[in-house]
């Protein structure tokens, strides 16, 4: 069997590109994109989306311009997206300054304002894309642009849903509701492309494209090596992180560097030299993480590379800013340096992405061999140890220690490999795509009367790219749960939003998950997630995997076929690739 195994679903990323491969001929031979675009552009483009009015106002003026071409149509969608996102951003700022600067309220606001910020400039990042790049490359970056707009759409819902005042709260969502439509929009544009060419009448010529059924899976074409890291990982970063080179024939690979503010980093010599030591003992340069990371240059090129020594650091929150790059950041192991905080949502009052220990938002973040931990305990509640949105996030060989809200897969791919992550409710949840492999999962004692969760998902739209997935890991009760696990419930997840997606897959379940497996959301917002979530489990074995029990929702499946496990076969409603490294771990 081949060292390197691809799996797709129905690789959207390639059927697209070669229908815009073929549109780029069209347009080198003058064709079509010389010529007026008739109104039925407009049409076409809106057809597929889920608040039509919105579209259709939003292209109305494209749709006056009788030179505009197919792209046109598509820019200014995202472009409309971005303006109204402005005006929300500035509409938080307003309401920030009239909220005392003690009071919880200008703390979500503060927060909310953050999250805008976000979305706002990484709207601008996919916009500056789509309007510069020519269509052959493009076509490259569907996937990552799903994944980026899937982002601006999680900041949105993180600003309001971190808001306890409840008329400040409908403000907020009202405000955001053009900018919510906008964006969900611009999702199905993206994700139906070829769709929309067809309905334009652009000449496929003898391309075969996939039945409605298929359409319906949102693909990924991410590669995992026999090192076991996706594709987008580059060289250079497996060897920091010590895995082995493949030596399976090289596969085409998506090219999603085009969203990036940076390059990737250029290779690194063998021995690695950190540029930042940290030492409590005065061995290193700086003794805190805080210092080393304020040492970031700011022309900084390739990996700022930090090297953690050994020992309990308390800095308050640490946060990898937005304009920190390449950050990898390794340890002696992930039981001797330790990063550990208390920020919490219960006692301090604090919005749940706010109480992250560590909190990693620049572009490419790595880390090898530490442990992020969050403290306060079961009576904290929302506690976050780790919170990633940077893209391309990579942890190998961390762990993740807490109760409530552990591991926050914020936005973006991220890759968690050979970790331990422990916690009670919801504590491996998000609203990023995550795939968390050959790790150890173990479940705390919660609080009285409180359930234990292991995923929580938030996904809103199948047409979003995200979702997670445990792949060959260990699910089992920690030491502090197992004397007393028949006391307290404990499931395998349950739906945060309406598109939630969770598989399980080849692992190894404790007897402490109930017999039904999955449970609902309890809020009444979220009261009928369950019916259209989309939860799976394939192939896991232990006491806890006997799924003749399970709950009895169409949203659960148990994946009963090898090749529906490898694909989720053609036609099923499949949003998300799991993906595997080592061929044995499979069973194939």
């Amino acid at each position: 069997m081949a060292n390197k195994l691809v799996i797709s679903i129905v690789s959207l990323v390639l059927v697209v590109g070669a229908v815009l491969g073929v549109v780029a001929v069209i347009v080198k031979s003058g064709g079509d994109s010389d010529k007026n675009v008739s109104t039925s552009t407009k049409n076409s483009v809106c057809k597929p989306t889920e608040y039509q009015d919105a579209c259709h106002k939003v292209l109305a003026d494209v749709d006056k311009n009788s030179s505009a071409t197919y792209e046109d149509y598509i820019t200014a969608s995202i472009r409309a997206t971005a303006d109204e996102l402005q005006k929300s951003l500035e509409k938080a700022s307003n309401a920030k300054k009239e909220k005392d600067q003690d009071s919880p309220s200008h703390r979500d606001l503060e927060s909310c304002e953050k999250m805008l910020g976000y979305a706002t400039d990484e709207l601008q990042q996919v916009l500056k894309v789509v309007s510069e790049t020519q269509a052959t490359s493009l076509v490259e970056q569907i996937d990552p642009i799903l994944v980026w707009l899937t982002a601006v759409r999680a900041y949105q819902t993180t600003c309001v849903d971190e808001i306890r005042d409840e008329k400040l709260k409908k403000d907020m969502q009202r405000g955001l509701e053009t900018s919510n439509e906008l964006t969900f929009n611009a999702q199905k544009i993206f994700y139906n492309v070829i769709d929309i060419f067809k309905d334009i009448g652009v000449d496929l010529g003898d391309l075969k494209l996939p039945s409605t059924g298929q359409r319906r899976l949102l693909d990924e074409v991410h590669e995992i090596e026999h090192s076991g890291f996706p594709a987008w990982v580059p060289t250079t970063d497996r060897r920091l992180l010590g895995a082995k080179k493949s030596k399976a024939n090289k596969k085409p690979k998506l090219k999603s560097q085009a969203l990036f503010k940076t390059p990737p980093p250029p290779p690194l010599p063998a021995t690695v030299t950190p540029n930042a030591v940290v030492a409590q003992d005065g061995s290193g340069k700086f003794k805190g993480i805080k210092q080393a990371l304020a040492a970031y240059p700011p022309n900084q090129q390739g990996r700022y590379i930090i090297y953690v020594k050994a020992g309990v650091y308390n800095e308050g929150q640490i946060i990898i800013d937005k304009t920190q790059n390449n950050v990898y950041m390794y340890g002696d192991g992930r039981d001797k340096t330790i990063i550990t905080g208390s920020l919490n949502f219960a006692i301090q009052k604090i919005g749940t992405s706010q109480t992250a220990t560590v909190a990693a938002l620049g572009e490419r973040f790595m880390a090898k061999g530490i442990c992020f931990r969050n403290t306060i305990g079961p009576a904290g509640h929302q506690a976050v140890a780790f919170r990633s949105q940077s893209p391309h996030t990579v942890m190998m060989d961390c762990s993740f220690e807490g109760y409530q809200d552990t591991l926050y897969y914020h936005t973006h791919d991220q890759f968690y490999k050979n970790c331990a992550i422990s916690g009670t409710v919801d504590f491996i949840f998000g609203t990023g795509r995550a795939i968390i492999q050959d790790s150890e999962i173990f479940v705390n004692k919660p609080e009285k009367n409180q359930a234990n969760m292991v995923t929580a998902d938030g996904r809103m739209k199948f047409e979003e790219a995200g979702g997670v997935v445990l792949h060959n890991c260990k699910i089992m009760a920690s030491a502090e749960l197992a004397p007393e696990k028949a006391q307290f419930a404990t499931y395998l997840g349950r739906p945060w939003k309406p598109s939630a997606t969770s598989v399980i897959m080849l692992c190894d379940i404790g007897d402490m998950i109930r017999p039904e497996g999955w449970t609902q959301w309890e809020s009444p917002e979220g009261k009928n997630n369950h019916m259209t979530c989309m939860f799976r489990e394939y192939g896991n074995k232990g006491p806890g995997s006997n799924t003749a029990a399970r709950v009895k929702w169409p949203s659960v499946k148990v994946i009963q076929d090898e090749r529906e496990a490898i694909g989720f076969t053609a036609g099923t409603f499949m949003p998300w690739l799991p993906q595997y490294g080592i061929a044995a771990n499979l069973g194939l």
